[in-house]
């Protein structure tokens, strides 16, 4: 089989083909198009931004009654339907998009915004000749090299809405926070596990303790389209996460048992319900929007004592030594964690030994 050859095409030679009738968007073995607007939206905000995006494969082959060479998109059809028909003015950006096009059509966008989409210069592998079943495996190849993707990463080529640009500007803007509390491994940053926190703890605010991680596709779904409060909602995010910081005054939480996730998910639900109120299962009964300086004070207290009674209880014996007050804490960090019982016992706990 012949190697494929690296080549750069634009946007305005996907349109010229197209119009020429030589360019096949959908070949035999490829899916069909399923991106939503919200997809494509996204993508056009990519192009406008200057940002790169993944090769597009073509195969080439000729065409001897037409006398003419046609181009058929091997894998990138989403990717060149909603080039060509943001270029026909068949949809406008949605609301998901960092650029400020939002709104706006093709022919809306100044000669500038128009330019960066239509001389945008993808990278693209071409095939010259090939049948059908050595396309097929190279992309078996290609599969058989690939890792398997986490639930997170299925979800960040899912979803492209309000709700996902929110959590993945909270994940990135503390991003130093995950590494010094060393929630996370840097393998584990890259595998996008602390966007997924994030978006527990997001839908945590919007409606309070979740089993296990069930339903957060349901949210990304939710708030696809718009996410009203999410100014509302990501300011009490930074503001719960800079309470936990000074609390431990400049200690971090490396140092103890809430480094551990499924602990910080109650911890973080803990003092959020303090300031704010949980939607269900609301401990406080006069949410102030504040934590005051000694409740700070009393609330790194609790997180050492805590996190000492459950060391103790993971040494040697050490369950038994366990006082009362923290048995069913205990309990509920070390089985069925991500569970709702455990989770809200643990909330529960933290509330109660921080605010009293």
């Amino acid at each position: 089989m012949r190697r494929s050859e690296r080549s750069s095409y634009t946007p305005i030679d996907f349109v010229q083909w197209h119009e020429a009738g030589t360019l096949v968007i959908s070949p035999k073995f490829q899916r069909r198009g399923v991106w939503n607007r919200a997809a494509r939206s996204y993508l056009i905000d990519t192009l406008l931004l200057g940002l790169p995006v993944p090769p597009i494969y073509i195969r080439v082959t000729q065409d001897v009654k037409r006398r003419s060479v046609i181009r058929e998109i091997v894998d990138g059809q989403q990717r060149v339907s909603a080039i060509l028909d943001y270029m026909n003015d068949k949809f406008t950006l949605g609301k998901n998009i960092e650029s400020p096009c939002a709104g706006k059509r093709f022919k809306n966008l100044t000669e500038q915004e128009q330019d960066r989409i239509s001389q945008y210069s993808f990278v693209c592998e071409v095939f010259y000749g090939v049948e059908d079943d050595d396309i097929l495996r190279v992309f078996s190849r290609l599969n058989t090299y690939s890792v398997r993707l986490n639930d997170q990463e299925l979800r960040n080529g899912q979803y492209f809405g309000d709700f996902k640009q929110s959590v993945y500007k909270l994940a990135l803007e503390h991003l130093a926070f995950w590494r010094n509390n060393k929630l996370f491994s840097e393998t584990g940053i890259a595998r996008m596990n602390e966007v997924e926190l994030t978006s527990e703890l997001v839908i945590l605010m919007i409606d309070g303790i979740q089993d296990k991680k069930k339903s957060i596709n349901k949210y990304y779904a939710k708030f696809e389209e718009a996410f009203e409060d999410r100014e509302v909602l990501e300011g009490r995010f930074r503001f719960v996460i800079d309470s936990i910081n000074d609390a431990m005054k400049g200690e971090g939480l490396s140092g103890t048992e809430f480094r551990r996730v499924p602990l910080f998910y109650s911890l973080f639900g803990a003092v959020y319900d303090k300031a704010f109120g949980m939607p269900r299962d609301r401990i406080t009964q006069n949410p102030r929007g504040r934590i005051s300086a000694d409740e700070i004070e009393q609330l790194g207290d609790a997180i050492h004592t805590l996190s000492d009674a459950l060391a103790s209880a993971k040494e040697p014996e050490g369950a038994d030594g366990v006082a009362p007050a923290f048995e069913d804490f205990v309990l509920a960090c070390l089985r069925q964690t991500d569970n709702l019982k455990p989770r809200r016992t643990r909330l529960e706990t933290i509330y109660k030994v921080a605010f009293g």
